[in-house]
């Protein structure tokens, strides 16, 4: 073979080599063009979009196009939760079945004493001390029923003690207002009254007004004043006579 087909040869090489390569360059680039796209598309299982191009959050929460929040199960506006200030205390007052226990203690004053005629009798006793224990099961939102176990103790002008234990039936209706309480009620009972040697047993009256702060939902602390209406009746007649007392005491009151 001479130089000049060699140099034919080597020209033909060439032009062949122009028109092949191009070729394969094109297709790798349209392979990566392709790897590409695929790799910009989001990943559908990431919780990032929802159904109909919906956004969510980390958690898998959908915002619609509303703006509310959707949970797993579609609940509408599920992540926003509605608090109180007070936790763990109905605000919508008592219902059927609610029951209290309610412990005083405080003072008692001797007011006045009545003969059967009206007429004002000495008052021999002086100030003391009284203490109850009080149970009450309601009827409803407002009305309760309960009983209460009560004593006092009050010194007379000989230095003695004059020992008042009343038990009672109580009934009453109760006013709410937010985390106040104001229970009104009335005990009816028989007391026995000891002193020195002597015992006796009378009837018991004692209307009351009470009111509680709401501390939390299981205790409410307040103030009690009651009115003490004790008759004594006697085989003599001349010698009947009713005492009256007021009754102040601090109460702390357990509900459940």
């Amino acid at each position: 073979m001479n130089r000049r087909h060699v140099r034919t040869l080597f020209f033909l090489i060439l032009i062949f080599a122009g028109t092949a390569f191009p070729s394969a360059a094109q297709e790798s680039d349209a392979v990566d063009a392709e790897d590409t796209v695929e790799a910009l598309e989001p990943i559908e299982d990431n919780g990032d979009y929802g159904e109909d191009g919906d956004v969510g959050d980390e958690d898998g929460h959908i915002e619609n196009e509303g703006g509310d929040i959707e949970d797993d199960d579609g609940d509408s506006n599920a992540n926003l939760p509605i608090t109180t200030d007070w936790e763990g205390v109905s605000l919508t007052g008592y219902t059927r079945g609610d029951q209290t226990f309610t412990i005083s203690l405080g003072m008692l004053f001797p007011l006045f004493f009545v003969s059967k005629s009206g007429d004002l009798l000495e008052n021999k006793i002086s100030l003391g001390g009284a203490g109850s224990l009080a149970y009450n099961y309601f009827l409803n939102s407002n009305l309760f029923i309960g009983g209460i176990l009560q004593g006092s103790f009050s010194q007379t002008l000989g230095k003695n003690f004059l020992y008042l234990i009343p038990i009672g039936f109580t009934a009453g209706y109760q006013f709410v207002l937010q985390r106040f309480e104001f229970p009104l009620s009335i005990t009816v009972g028989g007391m026995t009254e000891q002193y020195l040697t002597y015992n006796g047993y009378w009837i018991f009256f004692k209307p009351q007004a009470s009111t509680f702060f709401r501390f939390n939902s299981d205790w409410s602390f307040g103030l009690n004043v009651a009115w003490w209406l004790v008759p004594q009746w006697t085989n003599d007649p001349e010698r009947d006579a009713t005492g009256n007392f007021i009754e102040l005491t601090l109460c702390a009151r357990y509900h459940f």
